[in-house]
Order: C-alpha cells, then structure tokens, then sequence
C-alpha cells in the first residue's frame, strides 16, 4: 500500500510538472506571437482592388495603362461611410476609406502585376504608421476615391455626411491648423517655395539675333555716314591745294578720297595712305580723330547694351501668361504676383503645353516638392528654373465629421512626438533636382550662340566646300601650285625627319642593350 501511494504521489508530481511545462510553453507562445504582431512590418502604401476604387471625372492614367479591370462605378453611399464612426472603424479593425488625388510625392499611383492599384508617397506611408500606432492591428483602408483636381477634392467636403474618412492632399494655411471647412485638419508636410519654371530656349543660336541687333541701330549707322561725308568734304577743301596727289582738285574724286580717309580714320586712325599736309588740315584731323572715337564709342555702347538686354535671361512674371493647378496655391500665388493665369487639371498637361513652341504659355508655378516628382521632365527637356519665391504652401489630412478627439488626439500626438520619422518619410519621397542651368551662367550660355559657326546651315556650307573643293575657285591657278608645291615640300621633310629619329632611336636602342651602355671600343 505505502508502495501504492509513493507511486500515486510521483505521478502526480509528474503529471503538475507536464501541465505546468505545457503552460509556460503556452504562455511563451502567446507573447511570442504579440511580439510579432506588435513588431510586423507596416505597409508603406495603400493597396486597392478595382472594384473597391470610385473614380470621379476622367483620369490620364486610365488611359496610359491597360488595365484588365473595372473600377466601380458608384462611390460609397451616406449610410455605408457614417454605419461607423471613424472611431469604431479604428478601434475595431474594421475597413477604412480614403478620398485623394494624384498630386506629386504626396499620392501616386503604382499598377501591380495581380492587378491591384497600389498608392504610395507621403500620405499613404505616414497615415498607415498612424493607423498602426493608433488604431487596432488590423484596422486597413480597403475603398478610395479618386478625383482629378484640387477643386473637386476640396470641394466634396462640402458635404460632410458624404465625405470618406480620410481625404489628402488638402491645402491649409500653416503648420498650425486644426480645421478646414469646419472639418478636423492635420497638417503632415510644408513645401518651402514655388519654384517657377520656363522654357529654355538658349540653345538655339543667335547670330540672327545679333544682326537684327545692328540693324536696328541704323540711325546712329547713318549718322556715322553723314559725318564721315561732311568730314571728307572739310579736308578736301583743307587740303587740295597743298596735297593734289592724295585729294584731287575734282569735287567727285577728292571728296571721295576725303571720304575714305575720314572713314578710315575714324575707326582705326587711319591707314597712312591718306595723310593731311596743311596747317588747318592737320588741326581738323585731331579734332576729327577726337570726335571719331566718340562717335563709334556711342555705336559699340548702343550694340553693347542692346545685346545684354537680348541674352540677359531674367524672366518678368507679371503680365506674362503662366500655368498652375486649379485650385492650388501656387495659383493664388500667381494672382498676387500679377500674372495673366491658366488653371490646369494636371500637371502633365501644363508641362506638355510648356514644351509646344507654338503654344502662348511662358512659364508655371509648382511648388519644389511635386516639382521633384517631375525632375526628368526637368533635366531632359529645354526647361529651367527660373527662379523661386518664397512661398510656404501647407498640405495635410482631413478627417470626416464625426471623427473622435480620442483619434485625434493620438494622430496629433504622433505627428509631434515623431518629427525625425516624419521627415524620413518626406525626404524618402523627394528626389533631388539638378537644375539644367546650375552649370554655366545663362548669359555665358547665351552668348556662346551668337557666333555663326554655330548655324547649321553654315557647317553644311563648310561641308560643301570641303566635299567639292570649292575654295580652288577663289585662288589662281598659280597659287594653287605654289601651295601643292610646299606641301609637297614639307610632306618631305617630315619622312627625312621620321627616317632620322627612327635610325636614331634604333641606335640608341642597340647600345643600351650592348654591355649597360658600354660600346665594344670603351671596354
């Protein structure tokens, strides 16, 4: 019996033991598990089906991709958005709904190859690290809507019943902000500066534009013209008597004599071919030199300062026609600069105009981020940067109507306690752009094309000649020989030059390899 019992008694310790290894291990598996949801890893963007995605207005992108998909074609119905609040949503897990549109790195489109349309950028990455701070582990966003302007997004919250949980980009006014249209508001991102982009057209040459140039001075050309004539009128009646030979007593040839050394010496002081001999005569010639040099220094000052008016590439905003998104800043921003504005849908179509030649369009305002998203626009076509004004433009989130202060709250709080996460995610998404022009000085550039040599058509009169031989035409016979002559000459000098140094080098080479240098007749 007492064996009996002994051996009751160690089973049972045996059998404690086991359930109590087999709760701890239960335990272990547990936390092990909350570790890992706690620690999964949070998507940075929002992933879509089709069918769960409205599209409100025609979108360029629908176009571009072939999409074996329909989108839907109703958006989600007052009692589906308010069934929850976007509390309970948040608390118990449950689908969310977001309103956007596609402006920049803050939401862009990405087409997976299942079909599904995935938003990434600046919003979709910080909203779902909020959503995963703040919300249950498997709160997701499921449906979207998607509008093609600023307007249209802005003004759907006008009706707040209707309006999906969350809606981005939005435009506030600063980092401060709490509401927009009454609704809650939480700034995410600033842009710093509009950055004002023109057509560069400084690759073209302008040898027409330096001729235009010196034909619009022709009144201080005829000037030129008239004095030189009066002044060699003066020193033929100065001079003819005392200097026969070089101004003639006959009117039309002396004062034509008269002429050419007036010219002559009032852009170069003269050749010497014509000189004044006369007392008078001599004193009018300083006085013509003097007055000379005055002369042509008004018409190299005129042709000067007309050229640096003509490259001289600063870009005057008011008065001229610029593009930028409806609705945006950037076009209030235009208003007050006194621009004359077009409101574009979308940014591509605003570039695609900026490039046509024949389009009235001269410039657009973008602010530096989005402009980012555009750098190969940028850097592959004739575009610049013209300049950038300092223009804080605000862009966040709004939430639905009945949106809780608990929510809030927590959302706020993340934004202020995780500043460092936050500018990751910014910068993660800003490409840095290399402005085209930042290497040489637009003026440098431009005055490098207002030389000829530039000109297509003269390379191709280059080309002509030298194909054909033309240049024979412009020298005699004799000449030309003489020029083969030399050249034949100096050909053959050159071979007794290169037979020298080679039977030089040759030997140079026969005695460095005969003894270290040494020559039969030195050992």
């Amino acid at each position: 019996m007492r064996a009996n019992r002994n051996f009751s008694a160690m089973a049972a310790v045996e059998v404690g033991m086991t359930l109590l290894l087999l709760f701890c291990l239960t335990m272990e598996l547990g936390s092990t598990t909350a570790t890992l949801n706690v620690t999964r890893k949070i998507p940075e963007r929002f992933y879509f089906a089709p069918k769960d995605i409205y599209v409100k207005g025609k979108l360029d992108f629908e176009e571009k991709i072939k999409l074996n998909a329909t989108f839907s074609e109703k958006e989600l119905t007052e009692d589906e958005i308010s069934r929850y609040t976007v509390d309970e949503k948040c608390s118990k897990g449950l689908p969310m709904s977001v309103a956007w549109q596609y402006y920049g790195p803050y939401a862009k489109r990405k087409i997976l190859d299942d079909g599904r349309i995935a938003i990434e950028g600046i919003f979709p990455h910080l909203l779902n690290r909020m959503l995963h701070v703040c919300c249950n582990i498997s709160t997701t966003v499921k449906f979207g809507k998607i509008l093609d302007s600023i307007r249209d997004l802005e003004g759907q919250l006008d009706q707040p019943n209707k309006s999906y949980d969350f809606s981005f980009p939005i435009t506030g006014k600063s980092l401060a902000d709490e509401s927009f249209k009454d609704l809650p508001f939480i700034p995410f991102v600033q842009a710093p500066r509009v950055a004002l982009l023109v057509r560069d057209e400084t690759e073209d040459t302008k040898t027409s534009q330096l001729m235009n140039t010196v034909f619009k001075a022709w009144p201080i050309l005829i000037f030129i013209l008239v004095a030189a004539t009066l002044s060699g009128i003066i020193i033929w009646l100065l001079d003819r008597l005392k200097n026969p030979d070089e101004f003639p007593r006959p009117f039309i040839i002396g004062t034509w004599e008269g002429f050419w050394w007036a010219f002559v010496t009032m852009t170069t002081v003269g050749y010497g071919d014509r000189a004044p001999k006369s007392f008078l005569a001599r004193i009018f010639c300083i006085v013509w030199i003097l007055v000379g040099i005055i002369i042509i220094a008004i018409f190299t000052a005129i042709v000067t300062a007309s050229l640096s008016a003509s490259i001289q590439h600063h870009f005057t905003v008011h008065g001229s026609l610029i593009g930028a998104i409806n609705g945006s800043e950037e076009l209030r921003l235009g208003v007050s600069l006194n621009a004359e504005l077009i409101a574009y849908q979308s940014i591509s179509k605003m570039n695609d105009d900026l490039m046509d030649k024949n389009n009235h369009l001269k410039g657009s305002l973008i602010d530096n981020y989005v402009l980012t998203y555009y750098s190969d626009f940028v850097e592959k076509n004739d575009v610049r940067i013209e300049t950038t004004f300092q223009h804080a433009i605000t862009y966040g989130l709004s939430l639905r109507a009945n949106a809780s202060s608990k929510m809030l709250k927590c959302f706020r709080r993340y934004v202020r306690n995780h500043p460092q996460e936050a500018f990751e995610i910014i910068a993660k998404y800003l490409k840095p752009l290399k402005n085209p022009t930042d290497e040489v000085s637009q003026e440098v550039k431009a005055s490098e094309g207002l030389f000829f040599y530039r000109e297509k058509a003269f390379q191709e009169v280059l080309f002509i000649l030298g194909r054909c031989d033309c240049h024979e035409v412009f020298l005699s016979h004799q000449t030309i020989q003489n020029i083969k002559y030399k050249s034949e000459r100096i050909k053959e000098l050159i071979r007794e030059y290169e037979e020298f140094y080679d039977g030089w080098l040759q030997r140079v080479r026969a005695l460095e390899h005969d003894g270290n240098g040494a020559t039969p007749h030195m050992v």
